[in-house]
């Protein structure tokens, strides 16, 4: 017997998104899932489209964040989970595709390998009017990647992992912890490290994908107001807590996080990273040197796509 999926899904005010994302879901070549949708108070017609669905497929569920959760995506993923019975979890964002045969494939790797402390991820890419799809993948020619190996892999390919890339198994998640709910930005980056950090390793499934919609709405990972940037200071900091109580070393990963946080907040919120200047030196980053560094990523804009096109040339 096929096992089931819980595909979960938090939604605010995005109907017309909304409906394309349920529209892969349900075109999933694997039919054993259940679709739970979570709704954080939209008040567009995010309840009509769902209840459309519902009507010709059962596996559809909409509820709403009940009033003593707190709002937000966290808590709406939270409250999805506890309703959700499924085998395995399949995180996904109002706004996000999976390929037709996402779940099928993941799910049948997982249930050959049979251990649910493994769990595997897919390739992915940015999507917008007239894209071409531009497959990238964390693991890129590896088959897995160990715990102590993820952060650096990171830093070394400079990129990130979409949440619904990924298949976990309810035990892990269990084991690893639910969502943070005091977390705003960087939520799910700070989940997948205890996920991570849990399992035995994080494996590869090919032949499938998820896409990552850029459009014209607004994304929470967009804002860049002062609670969005203390809740992605304060994320890394669970992070790093997260990996010393595993022994996991991976100060290069940090480091890049931190510059980029640096460049990306510098001129408009100064006051907020000197408070965290104790946190930049552990990362050999000292913000009294501001303006070289400032320079140094000036000189590197300027001169890297020119050395880029030389060594493609000589290819």
């Amino acid at each position: 017997m096929k096992p089931l999926i819980s595909v979960i899904i938090p939604t605010f005010n995005r109907g017309s998104l909304l409906e394309e994302t349920l529209r892969a879901v349900q075109h999933q070549t694997f039919r054993n899932w259940e679709c739970i949708i979570v709704d954080d108070g939209s008040n567009d017609d995010t309840e009509q489209i769902v209840n459309a669905f519902k009507v010709s497929d059962q596996r559809f569920f909409y509820v709403k964040r009940p009033s003593h959760y707190t709002k937000g995506a966290c808590a709406c993923r939270n409250y999805g989970f506890v309703q959700s019975v499924g085998k395995y979890i399949q995180w996904l964002d109002d706004d996000d595709l999976l390929s037709r045969d996402k779940l099928l494939l993941q799910s049948q790797k997982l249930e050959d390998l049979n251990n649910p402390l493994i769990f595997t991820t897919c390739d992915w890419d940015l999507m917008w009017p007239g894209k071409i799809l531009e497959r990238k993948n964390v693991l890129c020619n590896k088959d897995y990647l160990l715990p102590g190996e993820y952060f650096k892999t990171l830093r070394v390919h400079q990129t990130f992992v979409p949440i619904h890339t990924f298949l976990i198994s309810r035990l892990l998640i269990l084991k690893a912890g639910l969502w943070n709910i005091q977390l705003t930005l960087n939520d799910d980056a700070e989940f997948i490290s205890r996920v991570i950090i849990q399992s035995e390793k994080l494996i590869n499934t090919k032949s499938c994908y998820v896409l990552y919609r850029e459009h014209m709405g607004e994304r929470i990972s967009r804002k860049k107001d002062v609670s969005k940037l203390k809740s992605q200071i304060f994320s890394l900091k669970l992070i790093e807590q997260h990996l010393e109580q595993d022994n996991i070393i991976s100060k290069s990963y940090f480091k890049w996080k931190l510059l980029l946080l640096f460049h990306q907040n510098w001129k408009l919120h100064k006051p907020i990273l000197r408070e965290e200047n104790i946190f930049f030196l552990r990362y050999d980053i000292d913000l009294r040197f501001a303006d070289y560094y400032i320079l140094k990523h000036w000189i590197y804009q300027k001169i890297y796509p020119f050395y880029k096109r030389r060594i493609k040339s000589k290819i």
